[in-house]
């Protein structure tokens, strides 16, 4: 960092820390924000936060409550998944038990500014920007976090909501990346604490029959089965198909727009099109339960994996 840059850090954070001195708007703070990144993808966080205490000072005012408007609350706790999302940092971070503070049960779900969509926001977005390496599970899977992701699914702001979803499939992309030895188990039990959880999660969503939750867990796998092309994806197929298959035996259907968007993504993967998993018996009974209308973009969507796969472009 530049040595200016540097002398001007310690008075930069007593604004930010004062209640009594408003931030006019947050493009300033985005900026900051950026800067930060950008800091901290040439160097190293560690040595940046031990050169400048001010900085950890800052996210500790996170631990007040009450001591941080809502917008700088969000810009900190954004601010510490950027510093954790080099490993040294988190560990640092970690020792200092700043991190549950942070992120934890016991962090800012309990003050008053968590009723601000851009604290929630900030919150998964400093989850987000943290969870980029194997240290980070063991954190999030015991500090009652996934909890809390998993309420904000159904978060009143749909960008909240979205963004916890989006969160939930990086975790569980992170946590089943990469297996010690061998293919994944086809037991739940063996898999990363973090995988069990998001996977016992979206199991308890799809049999509560409840549209909205059963359209969340959808949208996760289907997310999940667009962007994760690991061999451990035929697995999770597998253990979650059964209760896909009995969503088709209710009456309405629930959710049968993100239950095609499941299908024709599990359909579009890599793992599964080539293999016998029951896919194409499962896609035939949907299109015959949906309505015309529902019917459509299945059917429509299957001719042209039909084109795809004879194609040969998806291997």
């Amino acid at each position: 960092m530049d040595p200016e840059c540097s002398q001007l850090l310690p008075a930069l954070c007593a604004v930010l820390a004062d209640p009594r001195q408003p931030v006019a708007d947050d493009t300033c703070l985005e900026k900051l924000l950026d800067w930060f990144k950008t800091i901290t993808e040439a160097g190293s966080s560690l040595q940046l936060l031990q050169e400048n205490p001010c900085l950890v000072e800052l996210l500790c005012h996170v631990l007040k409550p009450q001591g941080l408007s809502a917008r700088v609350l969000s810009f900190s706790l954004r601010l510490a998944g950027v510093f954790a999302a080099q490993e040294s940092c988190f560990q640092y971070l970690q020792q200092a038990e700043l991190l549950p503070g942070l992120f934890g049960e016991a962090g800012p779900l309990g003050q008053a500014a968590w009723s601000a969509p851009t604290v929630r926001s900030g919150w998964i977005q400093g989850l987000r920007s943290l969870a980029q390496h194997p240290s980070a599970l063991p954190f999030l899977a015991d500090c009652g976090t996934l909890d809390t992701i998993f309420s904000l699914q159904g978060d009143s702001s749909l960008f909240v909501a979205s963004a916890a979803g989006q969160l939930l499939v990086h975790i569980l992309g992170l946590s089943l990346q990469g297996p010690a030895e061998g293919p994944p188990s086809p037991q739940a039990c063996d898999w990363p604490v973090c995988a069990q959880k998001i996977v016992g999660h979206i199991e308890g969503s799809l049999r509560s029959m409840a549209t909205p939750q059963v359209t969340q867990a959808l949208n996760v796998l289907t997310t999940t089965f667009g962007h994760c092309h690991g061999p451990w994806m035929q697995v999770l197929w597998e253990r979650l198909s059964p209760l896909v298959a009995c969503l088709l035996q209710e009456d309405p259907l629930p959710a049968a727009h993100s239950l095609v968007d499941l299908l024709l993504s599990v359909a579009r993967s890599p793992v599964l099109s080539s293999s016998d998993c029951g896919l194409w018996e499962t896609l035939a009974q949907t299109l015959r339960r949906l309505s015309p209308a529902q019917a459509g973009p299945l059917a429509l969507g299957i001719l042209k994996l039909q084109d795809w796969l004879a194609g040969g472009d998806h291997g």
